[in-house]
């Protein structure tokens, strides 16, 4: 294959998406379904007090009517994620492949290096992004909101307090309110449990609690035989509470003296994948991750890009919980 065949957008991107994804904690859960659309918006309706999707429709048709009963449209906008990196005719040329001293790297396993430390940015952002919709609010890279779910979704956002300070608190009611008030918001939905994930302090406080402390031994006493973490999930009053202190570009994931509360359920939690901006992927269904190539000037080297176009989205955020230590 030559180069201008292997630098194709068809090419690149199954190239990119047959790499490893190291995904995070919510990626690694499978919390997320995931799903392509064609345009780089998604139509969410509200009917009957649940949330359901609305099929992507050619724009010259009628949209589908919803019968009998009000509804409520809202429209978001994917996100465009892109990066890029060059490759330079002298890392084509000459390079030995990494553990061995003098025979040539072949072109796809450079081209692949580069991808995969695109793609493993790229993947970090949607994991961001994930959190962002178990929290409520989808952040841009910089900390600025992009979308507030509560006020889309014209609901309130339920924040508890708990005085993990004082130890008379009881702990294990503020965890069963928090379970109770998120399974009177989901109606219907099949609730197989609830997690939450944990900064630091947060996770220091709560299992260091008076009430929570005898049970917490019990657990770590549990993990030390098995050689575990036992930060990696901690079952309290129906909540398993995972330790998930993550800072990425300055960006902390979950803030470090918060416990997000979110039940694990499917069809809760979506991510859309929308078609990438290069002329051979209009109105294509969309993929988790794209790249496309192009000559460098004078034809020194090519200039590598990959993208994503997610959209991280919680169709129930009236039944997630923030418990803050106080």
């Amino acid at each position: 294959m030559n180069l201008p065949d292997l630098f194709s957008v068809a090419n690149l991107t199954a190239a990119v998406n047959k790499l490893p994804a190291i995904p995070g904690k919510v990626g690694a859960m499978g919390l997320f379904d995931e799903k392509g659309v064609t345009s780089t918006s998604v139509i969410i309706d509200e009917r009957e007090g649940r949330l359901v999707l609305v099929p992507n429709t050619s724009r010259n048709d009628d949209p589908a009517p919803l019968e009998g009963r009000k509804r409520k449209r809202r429209t978001f906008e994917t996100l465009h994620l892109p990066v890029n990196s060059s490759i330079l005719p002298s890392q084509l040329q000459g390079i030995a492949a990494f553990g061995q001293e003098s025979a040539t790297a072949p072109v796809v396993t450079v081209v692949n290096d580069h991808l995969q430390e695109l793609k493993n940015s790229i993947e970090a952002t949607r994991e961001f992004q994930r959190v962002g919709a178990l929290r409520g609010q989808l952040l841009d890279a910089d900390g600025s909101l992009l979308f507030n779910l509560f006020e889309e979704f014209d609901v309130k956002q339920k924040k508890v307090t708990v005085a993990l300070s004082n130890p008379d608190t009881n702990v294990r009611k503020a965890c069963l309110d928090a379970k109770r008030h998120a399974e009177s918001k989901l109606g219907g939905v099949m609730v197989t449990g609830f997690r939450a994930f944990c900064g630091p302090d947060w996770f220091d406080a709560f299992t260091d609690h008076a009430k929570v402390k005898e049970a917490f031994a019990h657990y770590q006493a549990a993990q030390d035989r098995l050689g575990g973490d036992m930060r990696s999930g901690f079952i309290f009053g129906g909540i398993e509470y995972i330790e998930y202190d993550v800072t990425v570009s300055g960006q902390r994931f979950i803030p470090a003296d918060i416990a997000q509360v979110f039940p694990v359920a499917r069809g809760v939690f979506r991510l859309f994948n929308a078609p990438a901006n290069y002329n051979e992927t209009v109105n294509t269904l969309g993929q988790a991750f794209y790249s496309k190539a192009e000559p460098r000037k004078m034809g020194k080297g090519w200039d590598l890009e990959a993208q994503a176009n997610p959209l991280a989205m919680c169709l129930f955020p009236e039944a997630l919980v923030e418990l803050k230590a106080g």
